[in-house]
């Protein structure tokens, strides 16, 4: 992936630590998109355009960044952990919430670099689809389902649905490993299921049955 395209996010309530860290990641080659002060401000954004976020585990505010972390963790939107803080108990919750990597303060450009190097090796290549505008980019986290008929698929958001000329055996190349092909005529986002029964998963809402000869594959 090109390093130059990672955008980044860093939620810290230090100005002067703050204002650094941007210096320090985008003298690596990245783009800060945004800097928030507060947990509030950055969960009241309706669009999270960014694919890596650096979080002060201790903010201002009602909100910590192990809040927001558990928020980020929802959406499969990796993470680092910032803190000064040593404390074993508080470490403890923050290795359960599984950050991509952890910058001590006083940071240094060593460890900045080596968490983003390693945050960018975990982010998924987005998925080009055909809608009205002509080709766009779509993330396969924000996919819920993909519902096959014959040549076509429909591949169903919690926004949208996006009808492709394509076989879902083809388009199943492309993604990643958390899908799972429940029937011949359905593909889950694992991460978004909210139910399971012996004949179904249950996708926002929605009933996806699981056919025998793919009961495994579902497990």
């Amino acid at each position: 992936m090109n390093m130059d395209k990672i955008k980044v996010v860093i939620i810290e309530d230090e100005f002067f630590a703050a204002s650094h860290l941007k210096d320090v990641v985008e003298n690596l080659g990245y783009e800060v998109i945004n800097i928030f002060d507060n947990g509030e401000d950055f969960l009241g954004e309706e669009y999270w355009d960014f694919q890596i976020a650096i979080v002060d585990i201790f903010l201002s505010g009602i909100l910590t960044g192990l809040d927001i972390a558990k928020e980020m963790k929802a959406k499969n939107k990796p993470f680092i952990f910032l803190t000064a803080n040593k404390d074993s108990k508080t470490l403890k919750t923050a290795a359960n919430l599984h950050p991509i990597g952890y910058i001590s303060k006083p940071f240094n450009e060593i460890d900045v670099e080596a968490s983003l190097e390693i945050a960018s090796s975990t982010l998924i290549e987005p998925l080009l689809v055909r809608g009205a505008k002509g080709v766009e980019t779509l993330n396969p986290n924000d996919i819920l389902y993909i519902k096959s008929d014959g040549a076509y698929v429909e591949i169903k958001t919690k926004e949208k649905s996006i009808i492709q000329r394509k076989y879902i055996k083809d388009l199943m190349i492309l993604l990643p490993n958390f899908f799972i092909r429940t029937h011949r005529s359905y593909v889950v986002n694992s991460n978004h299921i909210e139910q399971r029964t012996g004949s179904t998963v249950i996708v926002d809402g929605q009933s996806i049955p699981i056919s025998k000869s793919y009961k495994e594959s579902s497990k």
